[in-house]
C-alpha cells in the first residue's frame, strides 16, 4: 500500500490534495488537527489539518512489471485471505478505517466496564488511535511490544508516577504522610521506615503526631523497636518541632499525622497548624483504593490545603481492580508513589510503576484483540 501524510488548511484542501496525487479511490487512514509553528522563531503557531491516505499498490506478475495504483475494492468483494491484512511481525500494507474504529470502540466500552471515567477512557483511545495511525502513516510494523512500549510513554503523560523517596539526596527529608483514619497510615510509614533504614541504610526518625489514638503511637513504637528506630510522640505543634529538632542529625523523619475524617473543620485546622510548624519536604496523601471514587474526590479537596505533593494508596489487597487509583490520579494530578498492597512490612509497599497502571488498563487480552481486529480483511 502507498501511504502518505497531507497538511492543509481545510479538510477540502487535503482531500483535493489526495484526489490529485493517489487518486478518487483513496483510502483515508486518519485525520487530525496538528499545530504548526511559523514565524517569529516559532512564536506564532497555524492549526492545520492532517490527513493520512492510502491506496493499494497491484502485485506484479512475470506478464505485468507496471507500478500504476489500482483501485481498492469495497469491502463485501475483497477476498477474507486478502494478503493485505495486518499481521504483527509484518509490515503494515492496508488498514480500512473501519476496523481501526471499531477495534477502537471495543477498548473505550471494557474501559467503562472496568468503572474508568468516560473521560479518561477517551483519552486512552485517542492515544491508541494516534499511535496506530503514526505506525501506519510511517509504514511501520504493528507488533504488540511496541504499541505496549508507546502506550505507556504517552500514559505517563496523563497518569504521573513518581517513583519512591529519592535516597539520593544529601539534604534531610521530612517525610509526612496525611489522610484519612483507617487507610493504613501508620503501617505504611512502618514500611517506609524499614525500606529506608534497613535496604537504603539511612539515618531514620518517627514521629507520630496521633494524639487522639494512643494505639496509633503505641503501633508504631513496637514497629520502630522491631526495626531499631527512635520514635518520638507530639502532641502538639511546638511539640512535633521540638521532635524535630531532638532527630537534627537524622537523614530522614517520617511523620505519622492524625487519621481524622476531612470532614472535621476543627481537626482538619489542627492537621495544617502540626504542618505548618513541621514544614514538610514531602507531604504525601494517603488513601484506600477500595474507596469510591466520590468520597476520594472529597477527601483530596479537603486535603489539598496541606500542599500534598504526592498520593499512595494502600489496601489493594482488598480490591480486585484498580479503577479507583486510575480514576484518582487522573483527578488529582498528583504522582502516585507507593502502592501498598498488604500488611506486610515492608515487603508489601512496592514502588508505583506505569507497566503496572498499564497493564491494567490496556490488557493484554484488549491488546491481542486490537491487533486481530486489525488483521480482519477490510
Amino acid at each position: 500500500m502507498r501511504i502518505k501524510t497531507y497538511e492543509a488548511d481545510t479538510i477540502q484542501d487535503a482531500m483535493d490534495q489526495i484526489k490529485q496525487d493517489l487518486g478518487p479511490n483513496a483510502l483515508i487512514l486518519n485525520t487530525r488537527q496538528v499545530t504548526k509553528s511559523v514565524k517569529w522563531f516559532g512564536l506564532a503557531k497555524k492549526h492545520m489539518i492532517e490527513v493520512v491516505a492510502g491506496i493499494a499498490t497491484p502485485k506484479k506478475t512475470e506478464s505485468d512489471s507496471s507500478s500504476a495504483l489500482v483501485p481498492i475494492p469495497s469491502p463485501d468483494v475483497l477476498d477474507t485471505q486478502s494478503e493485505n491484512s495486518v499481521v504483527e511481525g509484518k509490515t503494515v500494507e492496508a488498514i480500512a478505517l473501519r476496523n481501526i474504529r471499531s477495534a477502537l470502540d471495543d477498548v473505550y466500552q471494557r474501559q467503562i466496564e472496568r468503572g474508568i471515567n468516560k473521560e479518561l477512557s477517551q483519552r486512552l483511545v485517542y492515544l491508541l488511535d494516534d499511535i496506530i495511525s503514526n505506525s501506519v502513516s510511517h509504514n511501520r510494523e504493528l507488533e504488540t511490544k511496541t504499541i505496549r512500549q508507546d502506550f505507556n510513554d504517552r500514559l505517563s503523560q496523563v497518569i504521573q508516577v513518581s517513583g519512591g523517596v529519592d535516597f539520593s539526596v544529601e539534604e534531610q527529608q521530612i517525610i509526612s504522610l496525611v489522610g484519612p483514619t483507617g487507610v493504613g497510615k501508620t503501617t505504611t510509614v512502618a514500611k517506609l521506615a524499614a525500606v529506608s533504614s534497613v535496604l537504603n541504610y539511612k539515618k531514620v526518625g518517627l514521629i507520630s503526631i496521633d494524639a487522639y489514638r494512643i494505639a496509633a503511637y503505641d503501633q508504631l513504637k513496637t514497629y520502630a523497636e522491631i526495626i531499631g528506630l527512635p520514635v518520638e510522640l507530639a502532641l502538639s505543634p511546638q511539640g512535633a518541632r521540638d521532635a524535630i529538632d531532638k532527630f537534627a542529625d537524622q537523614d530522614i523523619i517520617i511523620v505519622d499525622s492524625v487519621g481524622r475524617s476531612p470532614n472535621h473543620q476543627v481537626h482538619m485546622a489542627e492537621l495544617h497548624g502540626y504542618m505548618q510548624v513541621i514544614r514538610p519536604t514531602e507531604v504525601h496523601l494517603t488513601v484506600s483504593a477500595s474507596v469510591k471514587f466520590e468520597d476520594l474526590v472529597r477527601i483530596v479537596d479537603r486535603y489539598r490545603t496541606l500542599d500534598v505533593s504526592r498520593i499512595i494508596f494502600t489496601k489493594l489487597d482488598e480490591t480486585v481492580t484498580l479503577d479507583t487509583v486510575v480514576n484518582g490520579a487522573y483527578y488529582t494530578k498528583y504522582p502516585i508513589s507507593y502502592l501498598g498492597v498488604g500488611q506486610t512490612v515492608p515487603d508489601d509497599l512496592e514502588i508505583a510503576e506505569i507497566e503496572r497502571i498499564s497493564s491494567f488498563l490496556l490488557t493484554k487480552q484488549d491488546l491481542d484483540k486490537v491487533l486481530e481486529r486489525l488483521n480482519e480483511p477490510i
